[in-house]
């Protein structure tokens, strides 16, 4: 099971490093659930999810052009998790740099549920130095 999630996770980090939802598309359940501690409301099936990644796609791709700032995304090994992968984003902007951990669950071999969060500490998972593209 470790293997296809990190099969999986490697795709949702290729979606991130070319800012493209193509790479995840076909991962993902049609009742995903996404949670990001910085989205007030879970984001609830995945036509509701791909048009919000778009969305995101497209405000960093602009910030991104304009120099304003840069987001990689990293498979990396959370010791917190029992030594599960994991996708640690790292966004640097003039704010400073700012790191998320991308956790999912998969269920039926597609991606049910992804939490983008704080806690676990992504400062703390062990980087593998892979930024799939």
């Amino acid at each position: 099971m470790i293997h296809h999630e990190t099969k999986i996770l490697r795709q949702l980090a290729r979606s991130w490093n070319n800012l493209e939802t193509s790479f995840i598309a076909r991962e993902l359940a049609e009742d995903i659930i996404y949670e990001s501690q910085w989205v007030l409301t879970p984001i609830e099936g995945k036509n509701n999810f791909l048009t919000y990644l778009k969305s995101k796609f497209t405000a960093i791709k602009k910030a991104m052009q304009s120099q304003i700032m840069t987001v990689t995304a990293e498979i990396a090994i959370h010791p917190s998790m029992q030594n599960r992968p994991c996708v640690v984003l790292t966004q640097i902007s003039p704010e400073g740099i700012r790191q998320a951990s991308v956790l999912i669950k998969i269920q039926n071999r597609k991606i049910k549920r992804i939490d983008v969060c704080f806690i676990p500490d992504p400062t703390e998972a062990e980087p593998t130095g892979e930024f799939p593209k």
